[in-house]
């Protein structure tokens, strides 16, 4: 089967819609997370800078569609916001030097976790990729068991711009990594050069605070 790729702008436009996404929004939480990064210093730990940008991400997705009726779930750790349907599931991840090209295709840029490799394998199971077992409660797996589609919002910084897709992920390869997409939406680049990045904040109710004066 071969990966559907949208790259042209109106097609990925319609392709968002179809899905009750929005190109822009989503190109601000790479931004986000991307000033997350940034503001890391060579005094955090080492891990931090990566894990920072990645849970502002996960945050600025959430600000995004909570209000739009998609719903967070922590289940089993897997951090992912599902849409008011229940049919899809957005999980954020970095990608290496492919992400958001299209002569290329993109892996994740480390090994993925057991949570990753269950979506994966309900994707492949829902497009009949895998062969179904006996319909008993006791012999279904996790992914016969899900109804749902799991999509990664794709992230790769490079030296002066930050590339991402969305994209639905088909399978893992022996290193953990996911290596194959049954769909790409590329959703271009996020300049990090002068002074051309910019942030829009949410659009959140304005919150009144009674200040008295202590007696």
């Amino acid at each position: 089967m071969s990966t559907v790729i949208c790259v042209q702008p109106q097609d990925v436009h319609d392709r968002l819609a179809e899905l009750g996404l929005e190109e822009e929004p989503l190109r601000d939480v790479v931004r986000r997370g991307y000033l997350a990064y940034i503001t890391c210093t060579a005094n955090h730990p080492r891990m931090i800078p990566g894990i920072w940008a990645w849970g502002e991400m996960v945050r600025a997705l959430r600000e995004y569609l909570l209000p739009l009726n998609w719903r967070r779930s922590e289940e089993n750790n897997y951090s992912v916001v599902i849409d008011p349907a229940g049919g899809m599931a957005i999980a954020v991840a970095t990608g290496d030097d492919g992400t958001a090209r299209s002569d290329a295709t993109p892996t994740t840029d480390c090994s993925k976790g057991p949570c990753t490799a269950e979506a994966v394998a309900a994707n492949q199971f829902q497009f009949g990729f895998m062969e179904p077992e006996p319909p008993t409660a006791a012999t279904e797996s996790p992914a016969q068991r899900s109804d749902k589609l799991t999509w990664l919002l794709l992230v790769h910084r490079a030296e002066l711009e930050v590339r991402c897709e969305l994209s639905l992920p088909s399978s893992i390869g022996s290193g953990g990594r996911v290596d194959g997409w049954i769909e790409r939406i590329l959703l271009g680049t996020v300049p990090i050069d002068g002074d051309e990045l910019e942030v829009v904040p949410p659009d959140l109710p304005d919150i009144s605070v009674d200040v008295k004066r202590r007696a």
